[in-house]
């Protein structure tokens, strides 16, 4: 609307220019009663003529005052419709309150006398200030916007105002009245959009002031606040308060409890001005915890109600089906915290806080009485260490405090390998690690508390501290994740969707590995801003990866390097991930699936790669020239010793298009057997029938013969070979076979069929042919067709031919007792080894 506005004005300067380079005396004949009457039509207004006599006008035309009377009226109205969208007074209104509220409590604190700062604390006041003073900026911004949008409405007034349109007038108004009311209904208007301006502008100037004022005051505290941090850096590892051996000699201006009740108080104020600040973030997570709590509970009521393994499923699970509202908690809040604002202290403290809360639920629900007591002890001292944490000045008189709270921390720690048993070996794991790290920080921190160094023994035992009790309820956090994703798999188990043919370990082993990273993220983040490093780690790892680094002459930055390798593997998490759950009911139920993916999948996968590898490329800032040099390097690493990579790669795509195999078929390449499991990019994955999953190269799938059982359909024919004696009843034999083949999965068409194959040596034999809708059962059948044709052979007594063989000894040699008689013997029958003969006599 605006560039409409603008383009309408820049046209009307240039036709109002072309208008005045008119000249009424150009000598042109004008057949126009108007133009031949302007005389006696148009005069110069008296007030005009009183005021300037010097200036000689030239008289316009008619026509002209008519054109231009309807374009000043098109631009006033079009200036009218601009200014009605005044400035957002409520955003201002709201926004700067909040922010005098803030700049005065902070003042109030600065002006304290004998005020020494927490150096923890020193960089959430950084960040809020910081995060001021960009709010600051940016309603400044919208103030200078909307001040420079009048000044062009404005001007666009000012020269309409200074038009000779309104030095002239009708001589007699009755002869053109709609063009007189026109003039002064415009007038009207110029007059009402000049007091607009000039109230939007007193209005934006105000609100420009207050803005003005605030920054003056933010850069003010933030100077102050940057030079206390400066000295707090210097002395951190400095002696700053006796040792605890000798006598205390600093003086303190206040209590315990009222740098508490201050610094809650203080802290109040910024959460409430968070949350105010985001009311539809507040909102949204709100309603999702709501939500998905009842969803929860919804499932495991179902679950308890209407499975016929309901309890089979919930002894699975540990917290879920003891407090399903709780766990939710537990699962969605560290989520829900990347609504707001993370580099708030103080919201980020108050979301740790219902972390902890609804974790400690969970352990009084799920472990051991005297678990839970140690438990509730240590969360009693992150409770207290925490909101030391968010003290606005140095306290010393805390400093026994943390002193006796880190040896009740270290000492329950100490006895709890002793006290803690589980089945989970990963779990026993987890805790020692975490233990002794614990452990670690808070024997640092009561050393550097006993020598005097009671900010860097803050950081320590509050870093200490919290690092467990958080990382506690993050365990719980993964945990819990990993029950609501089973009990809703489980859920859906006995129905026709999608979720029916999912498989909860495959899925755990596919997302565990992201919500612990994410968890691990979590806590490193905490763990870093506890120790006052966040900032420091921040700006270091941010100069390493942004530093301009030269390979021979082309230029790069591990940043760039770093944001493509992620892209990259997240382009091949999605396309695996795509593949799995694109085929995951090709491979759970392949033959309820008359039109399976298979082998298309692969198409998708290389799509889905190939377009994340040019959207990191592109993102990282890599020129295409230099993929193409890459490109052309590896051509050449191709014809060296890449053959046999491109190739499979080449007949993975090949299989793709060709499609002779798919997801769920039986095949055989060589002397191997199986079911295809799985096409990939370079290779093939085949469950052999005897459980071994069988790796093959896509090359040899297409040089090597391929036998695919089920291509087209899964029916398979069925072949056996049966030999009754000479002495049997041919038909008869025949009859009782076919009666055999009526079972009920035995494929009616193709019919089966019984045929006498060849007269053998000892018998003759009758190939049955017969066919198996599935592939899956050919040998179940195989075997029930042999058992009843065994059993009505017997039944009728039809012999079934078998070679015997009878052994004849001619000569029994006599055997002695005597040794020596013995070794005679042997000497005699090794000179004269007996004759025997061996026939065989077929029954």
């Amino acid at each position: 609307m605006k560039k409409l506005f603008l383009f309408t004005y820049t046209l009307f300067i240039f036709l109002q220019s072309s208008a005045f380079g008119q000249n009424s005396d150009s000598g042109q004949s004008i057949d126009s009663l108007l133009s031949f009457s302007k005389d006696s039509l148009i005069v110069l207004d008296p007030s005009q003529r009183k005021s300037v006599t010097d200036t000689i006008y030239i008289t316009p035309t008619l026509e002209e005052l008519i054109s231009k009377g309807r374009k000043y009226t098109f631009l006033a109205n079009e200036i009218i419709l601009e200014l009605q969208q005044p400035l957002d007074t409520a955003l201002f209104n709201s926004e700067i309150p909040l922010m005098i509220e803030t700049l005065e409590s902070l003042r109030e604190r600065t002006s304290t006398p004998n005020t020494k700062f927490n150096f923890r604390y020193v960089n959430a006041l950084i960040r809020i200030l910081e995060s001021t003073e960009e709010k600051n900026n940016a309603l400044d911004k919208i103030i200078l916007e909307r001040l420079h949008q009048l000044q062009v409405y404005d001007s666009m007034l000012m020269s309409i105002k200074k038009d000779d349109l309104f030095k002239y007038r009708i001589r007699d108004t009755l002869l053109l009245p709609m063009y007189t009311g026109e003039i002064e209904k415009l007038k009207l208007n110029v007059y009402s959009i000049d007091s607009t301006i000039y109230r939007q502008e007193l209005q934006a100037a105000r609100y420009q002031s207050l803005l003005s004022s605030i920054s003056m005051g933010l850069s003010e505290l933030k100077r102050y606040v940057e030079t206390n941090k400066t000295i707090l850096e210097k002395n951190l590892f400095k002696k700053e308060i006796n040792f605890i051996w000798e006598s205390y000699s600093i003086p303190s201006p206040k209590s315990i409890l009222e740098i508490t009740f201050d610094s809650l108080r203080l802290n109040f104020i910024f959460l409430k001005n968070q949350l105010s600040q985001n009311p539809l973030s507040a909102i949204i997570a709100l309603i999702l915890l709501a939500v998905a709590s009842y969803l929860v509970r919804k499932i495991i009521l179902s679950i308890e109600r209407d499975k016929e393994y309901g309890k089979i499923i919930l002894g699975r699970i540990k917290y879920l089906d003891k407090r399903p509202i709780a766990s939710t908690m537990v699962a969605l809040l560290p989520l829900v915290f990347f609504l707001f604002d993370t580099t708030s202290i103080t919201l980020l403290t108050f979301f740790i806080y219902l972390q902890v809360l609804f974790s400690s639920i969970l352990i009084y629900r799920t472990f051991p009485r005297h678990t839970f007591i140690r438990w509730i002890v240590l969360v009693a001292i992150f409770l207290f260490f925490t909101i030391s944490n968010l003290y606005w000045e140095i306290a010393y008189q805390e400093r026994m405090y943390f002193e006796i709270g880190c040896i009740i921390f270290i000492s329950i720690l100490w006895n709890m390998p002793k006290n803690f048993k589980s089945e989970d070996e990963k779990e026993v794991n987890f805790l020692k690690t975490l233990r002794m790290v614990t452990m670690i920080l808070l024997s640092l921190g009561i050393l550097a508390n006993i020598f005097g160094r009671f900010s860097l023994a803050k950081m320590l035992s509050v870093a200490g501290a919290v690092g467990f009790v958080h990382a506690i309820s993050l365990y719980l956090f993964t945990k819990v994740v990993m029950e609501i994703i089973y009990v809703v798999l489980e859920n859906k188990k006995d129905s026709e969707s999608f979720t029916s043919y999912l498989d909860f370990k495959s899925i755990q082993d596919r997302i565990r590995g992201f919500f612990l990273f994410l968890a691990a993220s979590f806590w490193i983040i905490i763990m870093l801003a506890n120790l006052a490093l966040s900032d420091h780690v921040y700006h270091e790892v941010m100069e390493f990866l942004m530093k301009e680094r030269f390979l021979g002459e082309t230029s790069f930055t591990f940043k760039s390097v770093l944001l493509f390798s992620a892209l990259v593997y997240v382009a091949y998490l999605l396309s695996n991930n795509i593949a799995y759950f694109a085929t995951i009911k090709d491979q759970q139920q392949p033959s309820t699936r008359t039109k399976r993916l298979g082998s298309s999948i692969l198409l998708i996968r290389l799509a889905v790669f190939i377009f994340g590898f040019f959207i990191a490329a592109t993102a990282a800032n890599i020129p295409l020239n230099n993929i193409t040099i890459v490109l052309g390097a590896l051509s050449v690493g191709i014809g060296f010793g890449l053959q046999t990579i491109i190739n499979n790669l080449v007949s993975g795509i090949i299989l793709a298009f060709e499609r002779p195999i798919q997801i769920g078929d039986d095949i055989e390449v060589g002397e191997m057997t199986g079911k295809v499991k799985e096409v990939g990019i370079r290779a093939s994955k085949i469950q052999g029938y005897d459980g071994a999953e069988i790796i093959v190269p896509n090359g040899d799938l297409l040089s090597q013969h391929l036998i695919n059982w089920t291509l087209s359909d899964k029916m398979r024919r069925v072949e056996l070979v049966i030999g009754v004696g000479y002495s049997s009843d041919m038909e008869l034999v025949k009859t009782l076979i076919e009666e055999a083949l009526t079972l009920e999965k035995i494929s009616k068409v193709p019919a089966p069929k019984v045929l006498m194959q060849t007269f053998g040596d000892n018998a003759v034999d009758f190939r049955v042919l017969f066919w198996v809708d599935d592939m899956d059962i050919w040998l179940d059948m195989r075997h029930q067709v042999m058992t009843a044709i065994f059993t009505t052979f017997q039944k009728n007594n039809i012999e079934i031919p078998f070679p015997k063989r009878d052994v004849y000894l001619k000569n029994q040699p006599e055997i002695r007792i005597s040794q020596k008689t013995e070794s005679i013997q042997q000497n005699e029958e090794n000179k004269n080894p007996p004759n025997r003969d061996s026939g065989d006599n077929l029954h």
